[in-house]
């Protein structure tokens, strides 16, 4: 199966010897494929140099070089693809775009072409992949708990491949020398490789360890959104959290737990929790009413998984109770009975974790239970389960003195995985043996295998709050669509009302151009009269200058000051130099030519004058003539054409004016 080397694939590197001989700081990298493209080897290696394997920077990078890696069908393209999928999908997930979070994922998946997400799930390398994505899809269906279940889970599982990481290494560095406790690595898993005396520096030559650190990162902070989202509809949260979440509970080695993101209502009915029904169906209720309806004195029945000294009062609820396995293995369960004593009122001990709830069922009838600030109330039938949220105020009342069965079970949607992390943990703050925790969560496993998941579902559906929840979600999520379409349409209507002043403002301006055009073609019109006038009173004052070689040398000249115009603007101040010393040789060629023309036509007005014969002004004067008057005709057409507007018209007749002054120009030599 090629799930297996993906799964090296996304650890990003091979544990081994090479890396942690590296020199002490220097990093190790992961080597882009061969088969990339120079371009996309330097995305790939711009991207996993990121600090922030998750920030904005490295996300854009992976969206580029996912492109870059479209369409390779090499040995270990797909691979490849399946890390830049599953990164682009927490990417995704941290911006809160939910869906597109749970199709990136999905896509990693279907490269890694294995039989069923079963099979990732039984990996604990690649549980949290198919984990991730059931959270993407819950959140995009405002299925809040359930996204902080996978959350949690994910977290969990993340957190023991750490571990077992670590211990892999802290194993491989003994060997190179003395090395500091494992401990000391473990402890410093909560700063994330930033902080620590060793982490960083281990970060940095093991890239899986940064890949995990920063999903476990991102991970937390979305379950402390989500905790956030919860608070805002549940209003018991932040004091359950705030009594709840203490330095003790955070390292695992107190009595108190806080768990995020798991909502639990004041009150329910025993459909809602298995472990409610399975005192009714395995018999405990009823076995429980027949014992306890003529006892005077409390009694423990359960304490931390150990059966409680009250079972000898109890030996047939007690037998029974030991099949419920959601109060059996429940390390911080107390399950025991209580005497509510006739017109008193009778508050509960508050839980040590929102992660259980309190099962009650009274022996006789009369008696009954208020829960939380609201006092929401319900009657405590006799043998009937009620379960109630104990991490709130929780007073029972009765008539007269009624034994009440109180029993504390695993909070539904707190997973296995998260319950059997707890009880090996705080082992020693329960007080449990070695072979107690072993005993604890293997009732755990076998239950969740066969039980959970169903136990979870029923839960999410009988339970009110999680169903306000959900349509509070939704009922935010839909206002804040409203809000972007009500905007997109308001932008859309604004565009609408301005098409009309925009044709005005196009209009205008083509207007304008409009008169642009002609005031530059009467100018220019201006200009070329002007300066055949200028010629021909040139021609009749000194006619000399007319003569062609005149006309070239000052033509040359013309053309080397353009061209040190050219230089100047361009800033190239050699040619400059160089162009303004043939300038002055082009200027004294000028006046030299002018003084050798001028000498050659009186010399020729001389002989004339001598010859007796009167030296013509102009061999082609009815030629001339000619086109002048055709020239004259050609520009009042195209002043006509410019005020209609007949722009193609006027520029055929401007080149037909300008042929006609080149022409009228070489006769008048």
């Amino acid at each position: 199966m090629r799930w297996v080397p993906v799964a090296v694939v996304l650890s990003g590197f091979h544990l081994g010897p090479v890396a942690l001989g590296q020199p002490q700081g220097q990093p190790q990298k992961i080597q882009p494929p061969k088969w990339l493209s120079d371009e996309g080897k330097d995305l790939f290696t711009e991207v996993n140099d990121e600090e922030h394997w998750f920030g904005n920077a490295a996300c854009d990078g992976r969206e580029k070089l996912l492109k870059a890696m479209a369409g390779k069908s090499e040995k270990d393209s797909a691979d490849h693809r399946v890390r830049v999928l599953l990164h682009l999908g927490l990417c995704e997930y941290r911006k809160g775009n939910y869906k597109k979070s749970g199709q990136r994922i999905d896509s990693a998946i279907g490269e890694m072409n294995v039989p069923s997400e079963d099979v990732l799930m039984k990996n604990p390398p690649m549980a949290p992949i198919p984990l991730m994505k059931q959270a993407a899809i819950a959140m995009q269906n405002h299925e809040l708990t359930q996204a902080g279940t996978a959350l949690r889970r994910t977290r969990e599982v993340i957190d023991r491949n750490l571990r077992k990481t670590l211990k892999m290494l802290h194993k491989q560095l003994e060997q190179q020398g003395s090395v500091p406790p494992l401990e000391m690595l473990i402890a410093e898993i909560p700063g994330f490789g930033y902080t620590g005396d060793l982490m960083p520096n281990l970060v940095m030559q093991v890239p899986q360890l940064k890949q995990d650190l920063q999903w476990m990162e991102l991970v937390e902070a979305a379950l402390d959104n989500s905790d956030k989202l919860l608070a805002q509809v549940d209003a018991s949260v932040p004091a359950k959290r705030s009594r709840l979440s203490v330095s003790k509970s955070q390292s695992k080695a107190g009595s108190l737990l806080y768990v995020r993101t798991l909502a639990t209502g004041p009150l329910h009915t025993a459909k809602a929790s298995l472990a409610a029904q399975q005192l009714i169906d395995l018999g405990v209720t009823k076995a429980f009413v027949k014992e306890g309806a003529s006892k005077e004195k409390s009694a423990s029945l359960l304490a931390h998984t150990r059966e409680g000294g009250g079972c000898k009062q109890f030996p047939k609820t007690c037998e029974k109770l030991d099949k419920v396995e959601d109060v059996k293995s429940n390390g911080f369960g107390d399950t025991r009975v209580l005497v509510v004593k006739a017109g008193k009122k009778q508050e509960l001990d508050l839980c040590n974790t929102n992660a259980n709830v309190g099962i009650l069922v009274a022996a006789t009838e009369g008696a009954k239970v208020s829960v939380g600030s609201s006092g929401e109330e319900a009657v405590l039938e006799a043998g009937t389960p009620t379960v109630v949220d104990f991490c709130q105020k929780v007073v029972i009342e009765a008539s007269e003195a009624t034994p009440v069965l109180f029993a504390q079970a695993w909070h539904p949607e707190f997973a296995a995985v998260e319950r059997s992390g707890e009880l090996r943990a705080r082992s020693e703050a329960f007080g449990l043996s070695e072979d107690e925790v072993k005993a604890a969560t293997k009732v755990v496993n076998d239950y969740a295998k066969k039980s959970w998941d169903k136990v979870a579902k029923a839960w999410r559906q009988n339970s009110p709050l999680i169903s306000d929840i959900k349509s509070s979600l939704k009922a935010e999520a839909e206002a804040l669509q409203q809000q972007q379409e009500a905007a997109a349409e308001e932008a859309r209507r604004m565009d609408e009302a301005n098409d009309e002043t925009r044709k005005k403002n196009l209009e205008e301006l083509e207007r304008k151009r409009a008169d642009k055009r002609k005031a530059e073609e009467l100018a220019e019109a201006k200009r070329l009269e002007h300066k055949r006038k200028l010629e021909m009173e040139r021609a009749n004052r000194d006619p000399w200058l007319n003569a062609p070689e005149v006309l070239a040398a000052e033509q040359n000249l013309a053309d080397l000051k353009e061209a040190r115009r050219d230089a100047n603007a361009k800033l190239e101040f050699d040619l400059s130099t160089q162009l303004t010393k043939d300038i002055s040789a082009a200027e004294r060629q000028v006046k030299k030519v002018i003084k050798q023309a001028k000498k050659t036509y009186k010399k020729a007005a001389k002989e004339s004058q001598g010859d007796g014969v009167q030296q013509p002004v102009n061999d082609h004067a009815e030629e001339l003539a000619k086109l002048k008057a055709e020239l004259e005709e050609v520009s009042k057409k195209k002043v006509a054409a410019s005020d209609a507007e007949e722009y193609k018209e006027a520029k055929r007749l401007k080149q037909e004016e300008s042929k006609l002054q080149e022409q009228i120009s070489k006769l008048e030599l």
